[in-house]
């Protein structure tokens, strides 16, 4: 047979069309796995949201795989599974993405209400102060319930398991918050564990503790809970009940040190409060909690040197008891001024191009001092 320019590049296309068929038809009529134990169909207003989630370029940045090396890929308190193949079986075009620039969301529904996604996709600096995601703002109504409902199925049945439980205890959360502030306190104090509630702090309150713990909580949690510890930040908007305000006595009082430990380590059920015990170290968490203890007497606006344990509102095992309060600092509803400053007080935090949480100038439209 004579070598042609013809019968080579026939033989060529055939061998590319041989290899490709082994490597995807082989395995495509061969390979035919049953869906996962989680594995379900998503709803309509699930589909919605999906494409949603595909037209403004989340694959991106964020994958929807776990492979058994990434033993942290899920971030922080999320319940981590290794994919199987069954888990994509219902999905046309699986969006599992190939580089993690933000978290794997695989099994993200469930880890968070709906509140604090609205928040973080208005501007995710709002509940990640470190995130590089831009605002997704422009979404609402509508499309943002359906963005939502999507992100919130992603574990299939597992997120609906743990989507369950979250509206439950959410339900929980909001009567006691609706009936009284008090009985509020009782509620959540009820997700401790009798062991952990008169715990007391493991690390003294020295003024290093102090300034550590001021520095984290500047840094990672005025978006919810206001740059005054007031429950005025720009995400609280978007919240129900609201972020803690560590400016009022009674949840100083009636807060134990485990109490606040349990919190910032698991989160706080039925609300937006997230786990931070993948974040933070254990002495990091003592020192958030003994800084929160001078928020009722200043310890946020006081100039550092000033930031000492005599500024300490310390848990009082009988508050609540019938028995007379401990609280013996100012009143708080002396404290108007400071409460009312916007978010973005150049006099607080002057010639800064990034203010203590992550937040931008860009994104100061909403006052500490109102939702």
């Amino acid at each position: 047979m004579k070598m042609t320019f013809g019968t080579v590049l026939a033989g060529a296309v055939l061998v590319v069309i041989t290899v490709v068929f082994m490597t995807l038809g082989v395995s495509t009529l061969t390979f035919q796995p049953l869906p996962s134990d989680t594995a379900r169909p998503l709803t309509d207003q699930e589909e919605r949201g999906r494409q949603i989630y595909m037209g403004n370029g989340c694959v991106y940045c964020h994958t929807q795989y776990v492979r058994p090396q990434d033993w942290n890929a899920a971030g922080g308190a999320k319940a981590s599974r290794v994919a199987q193949a069954g888990d994509y079986i219902f999905q046309k075009t699986m969006l599992l993405g190939t580089e993690r620039t933000g978290p794997d969301l695989s099994q993200e529904g469930g880890i968070h209400p709906d509140d604090w996604h609205r928040a973080h996709f208005t501007n995710p600096r709002y509940t990640s102060p470190n995130s590089i995601m831009p605002q997704f703002s422009f979404i609402q109504g509508r499309e943002l319930d359906d963005l939502i409902a999507y992100v919130q199925s992603l574990g299939g049945k597992a997120a609906d398991a743990r989507m369950a439980q979250l509206k439950s205890t959410q339900d929980e959360v909001m009567k006691a918050w609706n009936t009284s502030y008090e009985a509020h306190l009782a509620q959540i104090k009820t997700m401790v564990p009798d062991s952990w509630k008169e715990l007391k702090s493991a690390v003294p309150p020295t003024q290093r503790s102090l300034l550590h713990g001021k520095q984290i909580f500047v840094t990672n949690c005025i978006g919810c809970h206001g740059q005054y510890g007031d429950s005025r930040g720009p995400a609280s908007q978007f919240m129900k009940p609201d972020p803690a305000n560590f400016t009022r006595p009674e949840l100083q009082l009636a807060a134990s040190d485990g109490q606040y430990y349990q919190y910032l380590l698991f989160g706080l059920p039925g609300t937006s409060m997230p786990a931070w015990g993948d974040y933070l170290t254990v002495q990091d968490i003592w020192d958030v909690i003994n800084f929160l203890r001078t928020i009722p007497k200043g310890g946020l606006v006081v100039p550092d040197e000033q930031l000492t344990p005599a500024l300490m509102l310390q848990f009082d095992p009988t508050y609540g008891k019938g028995a007379p309060g401990g609280y013996q600092g100012p009143d708080p509803s002396n404290s108007d001024k400071i409460l009312d400053d916007p978010l973005c007080d150049v006099n607080v935090f002057p010639d800064v191009s990034v203010l203590p949480g992550g937040v931008r100038p860009a994104d100061c439209q909403v006052g500490s001092g109102g939702k």
